[in-house]
Parts: C-alpha cells; sequence; structure tokens
C-alpha cells in the first residue's frame, strides 16, 4: 500500500509540476502578446516615423561583425531603408532592394519578401506570424525594457527574432534576429522622429538614377 501511494504522490506532484509550468507558460505568452499589440497600436498611430538606427552583423563562429548607421522612413507598410548606400524600398505592394557594390536592384512583392527586414516590421505582422513570449523586464542603457521572444509559426531564414520595447513608452527600443546559422542581426534605435514629413517619390525606385543598374524582377 504505501509503495502505491508513493507513486500516486509523485505522480499527483509531477503533474501539478507541469501543470504550474504551463500556466506560467500561458501567461508569459499573453502578456507578449498585449505587450506587443499596445506597441504595434502606438507605433501605426502616428502617420509618418523616421527612425535613426545603428545596424550590427555578428556571427562569432565565422568571426563576422559589422556595424552600420541607417536611416528609416515608414508610412503604414511604405518605407524608405537607406544602410551604407543600400536601399530598400516598399510602395506596400512591391519592394525594392537595390546593393550600391553590385549596382543591382530586386524587385519582390511585399508578401514574398523576407520578414524583419525594417525595424518595425514584424511589429505589423506579429499577431498572424509569430508566437509570442514575454521574457523579462530589464535595464537597458538607462531605460526600462520589456523583452519578447517571437518564434514565426511557420519556417523562415530567421528562426527567433527578440523584441525590447522601452517599458513606459512602448515604443521599439531594439530587435535581435537570429538566424540558423549562428548569425545575429540587430538594429539599435537611435532616435526616432514622429511624424515628419517625408518628401514625394520617397516609397518608389527610381531605376534611372542609377546609370548601368542590373534591374533583377522576382515577381
Amino acid at each position: 500500500m504505501n509503495k502505491y501511494l508513493s507513486l500516486a504522490l509523485i505522480t499527483l506532484f509531477s503533474f501539478s509540476i507541469v501543470n504550474a509550468q504551463s500556466q506560467q507558460e500561458r501567461a508569459a505568452e499573453i502578456k507578449g502578446e498585449q505587450l506587443l499589440k499596445e506597441s504595434s497600436q502606438h507605433i501605426k498611430s502616428f502617420r509618418t516615423l523616421k527612425t535613426f538606427f545603428t545596424y550590427e552583423m555578428e556571427n562569432t563562429s565565422q568571426n563576422v561583425k559589422e556595424t552600420m548607421k541607417g536611416e528609416l522612413l515608414s508610412q503604414g507598410d511604405r518605407y524608405h531603408m537607406s544602410l551604407s548606400g543600400n536601399l530598400f524600398i516598399s510602395d506596400g505592394t512591391n519592394t525594392w532592394s537595390y546593393l550600391k557594390d553590385m549596382n543591382e536592384v530586386y524587385i519582390n512583392t511585399l508578401e514574398n519578401s523576407e520578414g524583419g527586414l525594417t525595424p518595425t516590421s514584424i511589429l505589423n505582422e506579429f499577431e498572424t506570424q509569430f508566437r509570442a513570449k514575454h521574457i523579462r523586464q530589464e535595464t537597458h542603457q538607462g531605460k526600462r525594457v520589456e523583452i519578447i521572444d517571437l518564434v514565426p509559426k511557420t519556417p523562415q531564414a530567421f528562426y527567433k527574432y527578440r523584441v525590447a520595447l522601452d517599458a513606459n513608452t512602448k515604443m521599439l527600443v531594439y530587435t535581435i534576429a537570429y538566424d540558423r546559422e549562428g548569425g545575429t542581426y540587430t538594429y539599435s534605435m537611435d532616435r526616432i522622429e514622429t511624424n515628419p514629413s517625408i518628401p514625394a517619390g520617397q516609397f518608389t525606385f527610381n531605376a534611372s538614377r542609377f546609370p548601368g543598374i542590373e534591374v533583377i524582377d522576382l515577381r
């Protein structure tokens, strides 16, 4: 009898631990989803945004580390991102990726472009594309931030994204994309201007400005 009672108690105890862990996991998912929704709604409340950021690509196993400064103009699904002479542009339907060193531009549709291209793009699609989980609150460069992990629901080049949101303003502080080869791609927001005026033509690519350019249409 003591043997069976002990087994029953162990089973009950193990079930309680698993159940508690499941509840904690679900609570973390709910909190992560809520924080991202609040941030997304806050960012979308601005007609336009101008973001100055630092981009860092690193892969320690391959001894690769590269840091660049960039600028992003955005209005809804439309954006114009410049990064060390390279341009990434979308009119909300099509995307253009211009590589300066090769003088090539790749044209694609927005829906077929890889997620996480711009610092804020994953916030626009997190509800349908990712499973969110709140990790913790911590201090980053003197401000309290909420750390949230996003895992794609379907296989992507990046298997996980980490998002840091300002705990007070709900604005984006940084994002990190993790690839399957051990590489990380970090966007750190240096400064964000809300509702700036944006010159006409910023959300389309004008190939005539680049003599000899090769246009590669993937649509």
